[in-house]
């Protein structure tokens, strides 16, 4: 929850800056477009995130597998 509330806070201020050189434009309440943006944002980012240390993950256990699989091999 500490990473998904500093990506959001990360995002709102982005999405700040977005508004402030003419991204308040394109709505009528700036701010809750902006907060509405910035949390998209941080969940996307998050949920990307998350799929990337699950990859990770997935390749260090085939790794161990791998070298399971050839010290069998060895011991036959």
């Amino acid at each position: 929850m500490k990473k998904f509330l500093q990506l959001f806070i990360i995002c709102l201020v982005l999405e700040q800056v977005f508004m402030f050189f003419g991204g308040w434009r394109l709505f009528q309440n700036w701010f809750s477009a902006s907060a509405f943006i910035a949390l998209v944002l941080a969940i996307s980012i998050r949920i990307w995130l998350s799929q990337e240390d699950r990859l990770e993950a997935m390749e260090k256990r085939i790794k161990e597998l791998e070298e399971q699989q050839v010290q069998k091999e060895k011991q036959e």
